[in-house]
């Protein structure tokens, strides 16, 4: 995940399984309806999922992936992200994570909605870098740690020479759409579903494409 950074009294650090506690619910937080919907399950049954997935490793919602931003050495905001060949092998490992976790009398349902989303999702091509979720504790916004991870996401997209960071937003979550347009981001197409709208009730999805290239 890289070696801690220095801001100030802000710092970078991995994320570990014991993280799990804090980090879980306030990942969910930055998604609550689209987690409930790929967990086809009530908001706190979603989130519980959420704590038990970020434990486990190298998977798509795993610790793994996810970087911590500190003040003071407290944990208060997180991001997860990866470059386009690792988000593609975290992908395939979500599947055995969640038959673990999940009773098998939800699998139906999963699959209609992850068979819906894939309707909706763009692909992340290899070459490009693509950021899962990214949140702050309400306390600690509008302090500028949610460019500081994005400034991460540069860095280490540069590092991994990546054409792009490209990330997925829904149409109603639009304080975190303008943070990523004045990043740099762009929406490069949108989409939904009348299944995903009415089961979300998000609207959609925006793509949204910073180019670094």
């Amino acid at each position: 995940m890289g070696s801690e950074r220095s801001t100030q009294n802000v710092t970078l650090r991995p994320a570990i399984a014991t993280d799990a506690d804090w980090a879980a619910p306030l990942l969910f937080a930055a998604g609550p309806a689209l987690f409930s919907y790929i967990f086809a399950s009530p908001s706190d049954q979603a989130q519980d999922i959420l704590h038990q997935a970020f434990s486990f490793p190298a998977h798509a919602f795993s610790y793994d992936h996810t970087q911590v931003v500190e003040v003071n050495q407290q944990a208060v905001g997180l991001m997860i992200s990866y470059p386009g060949p690792v988000k593609r092998q975290a992908d395939e490992k979500v599947h055995g994570i969640m038959a673990r976790i999940l009773p098998l009398r939800k699998l139906p349902k999963i699959l209609v909605n992850l068979a819906d989303l894939t309707r909706i999702k763009q692909d992340v091509a290899l070459e490009d870098y693509y950021i899962l979720g990214l949140s702050v504790l309400p306390e600690y916004r509008n302090q500028g740690l949610g460019s500081y991870l994005l400034t991460q996401a540069d860095a280490q997209s540069a590092a991994s020479n990546c054409r792009s960071i490209c990330l997925d937003v829904t149409y109603t979550n639009t304080r975190a759409r303008v943070l990523f347009e004045r990043f740099g981001y762009q929406i490069a197409c949108s989409k939904t579903t009348s299944r995903f709208e009415q089961m979300t009730r998000a609207g959609g999805l925006h793509r949204m494409i910073k180019p670094l290239v």
